[in-house]
């Protein structure tokens, strides 16, 4: 009678085939979500792609070093693109600090602009001695013909601004300030994005095993 009662081995065999078929099911379902985040984090880098096409193919050159001692710093920017560029800022940099700028509008760029930079007044700083030498670049602000504003350096790739602020002017006292708690906000909403991720995942690998355990649980009870 109580050999009768007892759990045939085929009562086990399928409860842990239960018990396996749930923890498969749990595996492909954390593996879909991998995958669709994949493949959003692909869509988006294709996004971003597709929307610096127009962006990349405007490229802004310094000229050769000014040889008198009247001269300024020239630039030519051109645009491949075919498609106009609007609103461009053009700036003097040293280590990507302002130095000068070019005061005359830029409101519409087809084709190719040429032009002479005005150097900035900076309390203590020779600008105009930096100027002549090689360690510079030129930066420029601009939007697109999808109204999006983007800057560029040199002939690095462009990257997307909301406002016109990526380069500030050479040191000063306020401006490191500025840029350290600049720096400082950056790295504390980069830790706290970091965390938000670590914690989604951990919540979704806490509902799968609490999921198994449950299986595992009522199979126990199925079949004691």
């Amino acid at each position: 009678m109580l050999a009768a009662e007892a759990p045939k081995i085929t009562d086990w065999m399928q409860a842990w085939g239960s018990v396996v078929g749930l923890l498969l099911s749990g595996l492909a379902a954390m593996a879909t979500w991998l995958l669709f985040r994949h493949e959003i984090q692909v869509r988006r880098e294709e996004q971003r792609d597709n929307e610096a096409a127009q962006a990349r193919l405007i490229v802004p050159v310094l000229d050769d070093l000014p040889r008198g001692l009247d001269e300024v710093r020239s630039f030519t920017i051109a645009n491949y693109s075919g498609v106009p560029f609007y609103d461009l800022r053009v700036m003097l940099l040293r280590n990507e600090r302002l130095i000068g700028n070019y005061s005359s509008p830029l409101h519409v760029l087809m084709g190719e602009v040429k032009g002479s930079f005005s150097y900035l007044a900076v309390p203590g700083v020779d600008v105009v001695g930096i100027a002549k030498t090689g360690d510079l670049a030129i930066g420029v602000y601009f939007t697109d013909a999808s109204g999006l504003r983007w800057s560029k350096l040199n002939r690095e790739p462009p990257t997307r601004v909301r406002q016109d602020d990526r380069w500030i002017e050479i040191d000063t006292i306020r401006q490191r300030q500025r840029a350290a708690a600049r720096a400082r906000l950056e790295t504390e909403m980069k830790l706290r994005a970091m965390a938000r991720r670590n914690k989604s995942r951990f919540r979704i690998a806490a509902s799968i095993a609490a999921v198994v355990a449950v299986a595992v649980f009522l199979v126990f009870l199925i079949y004691r």
